[in-house]
């Protein structure tokens, strides 16, 4: 049983250093504005999706059963289209560090939902770390500004994206536990592919007239391969093996590897908001992890 737990604190901590260069790739792949958030995105779940389905001769063929179809989409809708586009196209307004700091209130919104539906206990030092939390998130939106210090509209869209993640992790449990995790995943993103191919069309017609540097081109890869084909393979062997507040509590990693990497990519710079929202974020979600159920 040990041994089961730490694999899961391993992958969940893996898929979270991996999602913590996300924000720095995405701004490296974007701007010189051969492509925008939402074609990224597209880019993200189109290209996983095809990762997954190349691999999965080589895992136990599943049948779905037909009751956790309806899962699955919902699944899709949260983890990959509403989570990853809204995240993307956040990074485009935003600074990577700041989006990596909103990332850190996914753990506080996961407690009150598994709260309110999973009926996780709730202490008093649950909900003054959800104070703070807020506060943390509260003083980044409002104290942000433009330029290298982000902007309120991509906070807000990230904050968004995080509440899709927070329902990504605690609705769907027990169908993540019945199937392969290349099966679950094959299947996700394949849902979110098709489900953003529409809006994508004029898009996709006009891209052979575009032209990419390496450097674009090295941070799209790491955006398909990196930050979403391993790191949700990772994240969901956590899933299957840890509750769903103590998966979203690593996102607190994220802000640090972004920071550094942003900072030393010259895409991003330090303010006392962030360290200020910071330290409110991550004092919140020790408080609710505290002696987690």
């Amino acid at each position: 049983m040990r041994h089961y737990l730490l694999k899961g604190h391993i992958c969940a901590l893996g898929a979270v250093l991996l999602f913590g260069l996300m924000s720095p790739m995405c701004k490296l792949a974007m701007q010189n504005g051969a492509i925008d958030g939402v074609l990224l995105a597209f880019f993200r779940v189109s290209g996983a999706a095809l990762l997954f389905w190349l691999i999965s001769p080589l895992t136990p063929r599943e049948k779905i059963a037909r009751n956790d179809w309806l899962p699955l989409l919902g699944m899709s809708l949260c983890g990959m289209v509403i989570n990853q586009f809204l995240y993307v196209l956040g990074i485009q307004y935003t600074s990577p560090t700041n989006a990596c700091v909103v990332g850190t209130s996914t753990p506080v919104m996961t407690f009150i939902l598994a709260a309110l539906f999973l009926h996780h206990r709730v202490t008093l030092l649950r909900v003054g770390g959800f104070l703070l939390a807020s506060v943390g998130a509260l003083v980044l939106i409002l104290g942000s500004g433009g330029g290298l210090s982000g902007h309120p509209l991509g906070d807000t869209l990230c904050l968004i994206s995080q509440f899709s993640a927070a329902c990504y992790f605690v609705f769907f449990g027990g169908v993540l536990r019945r199937y392969h995790p290349v099966t679950i995943m094959k299947w996700l993103f394949l849902f979110a592919a098709v489900l953003t191919l529409q809006p994508m069309r004029s898009r996709l017609v006009a891209l052979p007239s575009v032209t990419f540097s390496l450097q674009e081109l090295f941070a799209i890869a790491y955006v398909v391969i990196g930050g979403s084909f391993f790191s949700y393979l990772l994240l969901i062997v956590g899933q299957r093996r840890l509750d769903p507040p103590t998966v979203a509590a690593y996102n607190y990693v994220q802000p640090i590897i972004a920071a550094v990497v942003g900072i030393m990519l010259g895409l991003d710079i330090l303010t006392w908001q962030k360290c200020l929202s910071l330290l409110l974020i991550a004092a919140g979600v020790l408080l609710i992890t505290k002696n987690a159920e």
